[in-house]
C-alpha cells in the first residue's frame, strides 16, 4: 500500500523545514565566527590608521606641500605585477615576435621587464611574470604560438 497523500505532503514539509534549520544554523554559524573577528579587526584599522596619520604629518611637516593621492593600497605579502590587466600577454607576444626566434618565457620576461625600465634581476618578480607567461603560452598554444621540446619549452608565434 502506498503512502497517502497527506503523510507524503508532511514529510516533504518536515524535510524542507531541516533543510531551512540547517541553513540557519550554519549561517548563525558564520556571524559568530565574524563577530569573533571583529574586534580585533576594529583594533587592528585603529593601529593602522594612527600609523598613516603620524607618518604623513611627519611627511608634511619635511614637505609642506606633499599629498599622499598618489599612493595605491597594498596588502602585505600580496605580488603586485608591474603590468596593467590585459597588458602583460600582448606584450609578451610583442617581445616573442620582435625576436622572430625560438625563446623561453624566462627570456621574454626578462624582455619585457627591461621593455618598462623594471629590473629584469628582481627575482620575485621576474619568477612570477615567467611563470604566467609560460600559462599564457600554454593557454594559446597552436592558435597564436607554437613550442618545442619537453622541459623549459622554447616558444614562438606562429609564422614567424
Amino acid at each position: 500500500m502506498g503512502k497517502s497523500n497527506l503523510k507524503h505532503g508532511l514529510e516533504r514539509k518536515i524535510a524542507f523545514a531541516k533543510g531551512e534549520v540547517k541553513a540557519a544554523e550554519k549561517e548563525i554559524s558564520e556571524i559568530r565566527e565574524g563577530l569573533r573577528r571583529l574586534i580585533p579587526l576594529r583594533e587592528s584599522l585603529r593601529n593602522h590608521s594612527a600609523i598613516i596619520k603620524a607618518a604623513e604629518t611627519i611627511l608634511r611637516f619635511d614637505h609642506p606641500g606633499w599629498s599622499g593621492d598618489h599612493i595605491k593600497p597594498m596588502r602585505a605579502g600580496a605580488w603586485s605585477s608591474p603590468f596593467r590587466s590585459g597588458e602583460q600577454g600582448q606584450l609578451a607576444l610583442t617581445k616573442l615576435r620582435e625576436a622572430g626566434d625560438w625563446l623561453r618565457p624566462r627570456e621574454v620576461a626578462k624582455l619585457m621587464l627591461e621593455h618598462i625600465d623594471h629590473d629584469p634581476d628582481d627575482q620575485v618578480t621576474l619568477e612570477k611574470v615567467t611563470n604566467s607567461i609560460g600559462t599564457y603560452f600554454k593557454k594559446y598554444e597552436g592558435d597564436l604560438v607554437e613550442s618545442r621540446g619537453d622541459f623549459a619549452k622554447e616558444w614562438r608565434v606562429i609564422g614567424s
